[in-house]
């Protein structure tokens, strides 16, 4: 049974920053030249926390953190609240909608409990890196990703009523795409919702959509320090994977730099495996990937034919879940035994790029010599909970879940809970 609660939150002080100068993305997905454009920006914004360029990273930002509160940038709220998230964007198809998510901290428990879900493995270096911000600043920055299953809408319409109110941040990001998503929050403290949310929570497994890194080394470091109550939490947000707003967008692969690569022995090889069929354009191709329930990915390349549809018509009837998801298919059918990349490859990104919409593909394209891309069907939320349900773990990027949070919105602060 998870334990989900309101917690006292640190906010900006937003009579001295405005909040769309002092936020940022996720750490992970900041590139440099984003890290120095944030730098520039304010000289308070949770960059400086997240992802500090200096020599000793861990101890500057508890520092800045320290000192931001001295100066009055930061206050601690008087009473623990949960706070309602909304992200309200576009989908690359051009539909508007709004994701539905509630912040709160969330009892860390081990994967063997069966009440938090992973849906992929974690590499040492990251949870390395944020273990010793962790015990340096015994701060969570950022929220976790969590996702339940509410096929009936509940948990929705409970945090719904709570946007009359007057937001405490309604902020415009301008995404480097040229997109852009409206983030909005509340705080909701009416105590009839918190005991619905806390009941609702308490009966649902939570699948982690993103911070498998944060969520492991928060076990790790709760574990180690079972004295410090607050540690036992950490700070995640919560949204329903049966929402209109909670979308997944496909991974795709690009390769590249790999030693005698050949198209046209490669689709050789193909065709002994699969039904390739060749499109004369890669929007016909698209078509048939979206239609097609036996079309596993449609591969563009350098030269004619420049598209190939591969369909796998394999019986999957019984096999399992992850066996029966796309991007293992590709990884364990194609890339692997066809295009001759090792798991280690994989792993450390030696060959491949990741581009998650067709635009970004195509900039990547324009920028690197390249041997195939391989474009995907986006991964289901009825695959991830298939996939997490039995135990399995997807491949890395198998899911990217758009837009991300946004960090600085609330900090889940160790000192500042009464327990």
């Amino acid at each position: 049974m998870n334990t989900f609660e309101p917690f006292i939150g640190t906010r900006y002080n937003t009579d001295k920053v405005r909040m769309k100068d002092v936020v940022s993305p996720p750490y992970d997905v900041i590139s440099p030249e984003q890290q120095a454009e944030l730098y520039k920006k304010d000289p308070h914004n949770v960059v400086r926390l997240e992802l500090n360029h200096d020599s000793d990273p861990y101890t500057c930002a508890k520092q800045f953190f320290d000192e931001w509160k001295v100066n009055g940038i930061l206050q601690p709220e008087n009473s623990p609240a949960f706070y309602v998230y909304y992200q309200t964007f576009k989908t690359p198809d051009g539909t508007q909608v709004t994701r539905r998510g509630v912040l709160g901290r969330l009892r860390l428990t081990p994967y063997s409990s069966g009440d938090v879900l992973p849906h992929e493995r974690t590499l040492s270096g990251p949870k390395k890196d944020r273990m010793q911000l962790l015990v340096i600043a015994r701060t969570n920055f950022s929220p976790i990703f969590g996702l339940i299953d509410d096929a009936s809408l509940v948990f929705d319409h409970t945090i719904d009523s709570v946007v009359a109110n007057a937001p405490i941040a309604d902020i415009d990001e301008l995404l480097p795409t040229g997109d852009s998503v409206r983030h909005t929050s509340w705080r909701l403290t009416d105590p009839a919702q918190v005991t619905r949310l806390e009941k609702l929570i308490a009966g649902k497994k939570i699948i982690i959509a993103d911070g498998h890194h944060r969520y492991e080394t928060a076990l790790a470091y709760a574990q180690a320090n079972p004295e410090n109550a607050a540690a036992q939490y950490m700070m995640i947000f919560i949204a329903n994977l049966h929402s209109e707003g909670t979308i997944i967008l496909p991974t795709h692969r690009i390769l590249h730099d790999k030693t005698d690569f050949n198209q046209y022995s490669f689709i050789a090889e193909l065709r002994k495996k699969f039904s390739v069929e060749l499109m004369d354009s890669r929007d016909e191709g698209m078509k048939h990937l979206a239609t097609d329930a036996n079309a596993l990915t449609l591969i563009q390349m350098p030269e004619e034919p420049k598209f190939v549809l591969v369909k796998d018509t394999s019986d999957l009837a019984s096999s399992s879940p992850l066996e029966k998801l796309a991007v293992y298919r590709l990884h364990e059918k194609i890339l692997k035994p066809i295009a001759g990349l090792t798991q280690a490859e994989i792993d450390n990104k030696t060959n491949l790029l990741y581009p998650h919409t067709l635009p970004e593909l195509d900039s990547m394209l324009s920028g690197h010599d390249y041997d195939a891309a391989f474009i995907l069907k986006p991964t289901t939320s009825h695959e991830v909970i298939d996939v997490t349900g039995s135990g399995e773990f997807m491949p890395q990027k198998s899911t990217y879940f758009y837009p991300k949070l946004l960090s600085g919105l609330v900090f889940y602060e160790f000192e500042e809970q009464k327990s």
